[in-house]
């Protein structure tokens, strides 16, 4: 008599065989699927690399704010005024974000990547007004800008800025601690300009770390005759690396290794790779004025 069917043993060999192929394939599938992620981040950074100093070329050389003077008058030419037909909140045209939109071939596709690219389209259509939209989305760019050492966050909760304003106030010949020219960056290969990022994101009452942030926190902070860990360390001396779960700024400075362990990082000379979150401790990366990995300026 012929047989029409599957013995049981025959049926358990295929859901082996079956198991097996699924362990080999669905991994390399992920892996395709992350290296066609992290190649986009790649791209996007190169195009916001080029922006940046393309907007230094067009202003004599200087560096592009982090954040403009929330108390000085801020010309309207300086970035755009609406957005999508709704008017651009002023306090998010003084981020680098708005400044840097008009020197961008492509500002969705260098501002917003992969996942973040749905994060900003749902901000825009599911905010409670168009103007919240347009803020929260200003928040949330992937990456974010070294603000505190390159071009400087114009703002009193900038440690960097608030000590070189008093510096300066003492003496008006001192220069900046932050980077304010191109051309006097002296390590443009080695210092972090951008690089992928997380933020804390209020969701209603519950707060939330979501993929990209508009600024990063270098590790060390500066303190009474020396420097401070701005960032957790662990018992054994080590940075506390970032976690879904784990606060953005202090672990990690607002950095996201979301690339397989490894952060997108754009250096002002304009080149981009891919860096391990453990290189990102030393202010050498952060500083171009860094003597050692912990420097950071004294307070007086």
């Amino acid at each position: 008599m012929r047989r029409t069917a599957f013995t049981i043993v025959e049926m358990l060999v295929v859901i082996a065989v079956l198991g097996i192929l699924a362990g080999i394939i669905l991994p390399a599938v992920n892996s395709l699927s992350s290296s066609a992620s992290t190649t986009h981040e790649r791209a996007a950074a190169r195009g916001l690399i080029a922006g940046w100093r393309q907007w230094s070329l067009e202003h004599s050389g200087q560096l592009l704010p982090g954040q403009l003077d929330l108390a000085a008058p801020l010309p309207a030419s300086e970035s755009p005024v609406v957005f999508n037909g709704t008017p651009i909140p002023e306090i998010a045209r003084r981020r680098w974000i708005w400044q840097l939109i008009p020197y961008l071939d492509d500002p969705v596709a260098s501002l917003w990547v992969n996942d973040q690219r749905g994060f900003w389209e749902r901000n825009l259509q599911n905010a409670s007004d168009p103007a919240t939209g347009v803020y929260l989305t200003t928040l949330h760019p992937s990456f974010g800008l070294n603000t505190d050492f390159l071009g400087g966050r114009q703002s009193d909760a900038c440690d960097i800025w608030t000590l070189t304003q008093f510096i300066q106030s003492q003496d008006d010949g001192a220069q900046p601690l932050f980077s304010d020219a191109l051309a006097r960056v002296r390590r443009p290969a080695d210092l972090i300009a951008f690089a992928s990022s997380r933020g804390p994101f209020q969701d209603g009452t519950a707060q939330q770390t979501v993929q990209g942030y508009w600024r990063l926190a270098p590790p060390w902070k500066p303190a009474a005759g020396g420097s401070s860990p701005r960032w957790d360390i662990t018992e054994n001396g080590r940075f506390v690396s970032p976690e879904p779960h784990t606060d953005p700024e202090s672990t990690g400075g607002f950095l996201s290794p979301r690339n397989g362990h490894r952060i997108v990082v754009a250096a002002p000379d304009g080149h981009v790779n891919l860096q391990p979150f453990e290189a990102m401790g030393n202010m050498r990366r952060w500083a171009d004025a860094a003597t050692g990995p912990h420097w950071a300026p004294s307070l007086p």
